[in-house]
């Protein structure tokens, strides 16, 4: 009996530690939201979160990141098309890029490396 007792109470400590070291967010809480869970679930959630995110601020989360960011040097914008490419550019057609403009370098970098 004393056994059972003391896997018990270890099985309960286990329990709350686990439970107390959840991480809330509002991210799960927004796909909650999105996937039309119960309203119980989102109010106990938010809760749990201390904040209920308004409907602008989940559509921000959800949202995939559709905006490139474009380098503006010409050498970022070099490395960042060469990075992980076999290809190895020469000097002289690194300056012939360099001076071309933004548009005109984004295109030669992509006939380039595709």
């Amino acid at each position: 009996m004393k056994i059972f007792t003391a896997v018990a109470l270890t099985l309960a400590f286990v329990a709350a530690q686990a439970q107390a070291s959840y991480l809330y967010s509002n991210t799960e809480y927004c796909e909650l939201a999105n996937d039309k869970a119960q309203s119980a679930l989102l109010s106990a959630y938010s809760k749990k979160l201390g904040v209920k995110p308004s409907y602008t601020e989940c559509s921000q989360l959800l949202r995939p990141a559709t905006a490139l960011v474009q380098v503006k040097d010409a050498e970022g914008q070099i490395r960042s098309f060469s990075r992980g490419s076999a290809r190895k550019l020469p000097a002289s057609l690194i300056q012939q890029l360099k001076a071309m403009s933004d548009k005109e370098r984004l295109m030669a970098l992509t006939q380039i490396y595709g």
